[in-house]
């Protein structure tokens, strides 16, 4: 699953772990590692709007009950590994056409 975050103007896509971990590195974030990030962040969404109950057993239950309890918005994608292409097939008269001359290890750059 690819979970869409939105905070302010930030937005951060990713998996539950990924968007934790960008979460953890904005300004003014507490906690060093993640569970105790998420424990803080609980806290606070308990103390400045009194909602209770944020699980912090691990960074998908976070982020889902932070959606179910409506402190963010947060969209829940299925990861589209089933349409993804290797980037050989891709390259020519593939899918997607990225030009003459392109070669798959340019991708990469």
């Amino acid at each position: 699953m690819i979970y869409k975050v939105r905070i302010g103007e930030d937005v951060y896509i990713g998996t539950p772990e990924e968007v934790v971990a960008f979460m953890m590195k904005a300004e003014g974030a507490p906690g060093e590692d993640a569970a105790s990030y998420m424990q803080a962040m609980a806290a606070r969404v308990s103390e400045r709007l009194e909602v209770d109950g944020i699980d912090t057993s691990e960074e998908i239950a976070f982020l889902d009950s932070l959606r179910e309890k409506g402190v963010l918005p947060i969209e829940i994608y299925d990861e589209p590994s089933t349409q993804r292409v290797p980037r050989e097939e891709a390259l020519g008269d593939g899918p997607v056409a990225f030009g003459p001359g392109v070669e798959p290890d340019d991708v990469d750059l």
